[in-house]
C-alpha cells in the first residue's frame, strides 16, 4: 500500500515539475497553419516547447517563422533541425523551411530580459501523391511509339 501511494506521489510531483521546467503547449495544426504567442514565464529553464499536431498521415512541406525581443541567444529547432538565426538591435529572429510527416516539434531556446517577447507560426503544405499508374503509363506508351517504329522499319525493307 505505502509503494502505491509512493508511486501515486512520485508521479503527480513528476507532472508538476514538467509544467515548471518546460513551458509546454500544443498547438492545432489541422488547418494548415499555426500561431504563438509566447506566454507566462518564457524559457523557464532556457528552453519552451511547442507541439504542432493533427495532421493527416502524408509527408509535408513546412515553413516555421519565429521573431523575439528582449531574449539573448534566440534559437529554434523543428524536429531536429536548426533554423537559420540572425539579430538586429534587441530583435531575433529565426526560420527553417523542410520536410517532414506526422507531428512537428519546436524547441525554443535563450536567455529572455524582464521584458521578453517571442511569436511565430508554422505552416505545411501536404507533398503531392503521385500517380501510380503515371510512370505505367509513360511506359506504356513509350513502347507503342518503339512497337510502331520497329513496325515501319521492316515493312520498308
Amino acid at each position: 500500500m505505502q509503494l502505491i501511494r509512493n508511486l501515486i506521489l512520485l508521479g503527480a510531483l513528476s507532472c508538476l515539475s514538467l509544467g515548471a521546467t518546460a513551458n509546454g503547449r500544443v498547438i492545432d495544426l489541422s488547418s494548415g497553419t499555426g500561431s504563438f504567442v509566447g506566454e507566462g514565464p518564457l524559457l523557464v529553464d532556457g528552453q519552451d516547447f511547442i507541439t504542432f499536431t493533427n495532421l493527416s498521415p502524408g509527408t509535408y512541406s513546412y515553413k516555421f517563422t519565429l521573431s523575439g525581443e528582449g531574449i539573448e541567444g534566440l534559437a529554434a529547432v523543428v524536429n531536429g533541425q536548426t533554423a537559420g538565426t540572425f539579430t538586429v538591435g534587441e530583435r531575433s529572429f529565426a526560420g527553417l523551411e523542410g520536410r517532414d510527416s506526422g507531428s512537428l516539434t519546436v524547441q525554443i531556446t535563450g536567455r529572455p530580459a524582464n521584458n521578453a517577447v517571442y511569436q511565430g507560426a508554422l505552416t505545411v503544405t501536404p507533398e503531392p501523391v503521385p500517380e501510380p499508374a503515371g510512370p505505367l503509363l509513360w511506359l506504356a506508351g513509350l513502347t507503342a511509339v518503339a512497337g510502331w517504329v520497329f513496325w515501319r522499319l521492316r515493312s520498308k525493307a
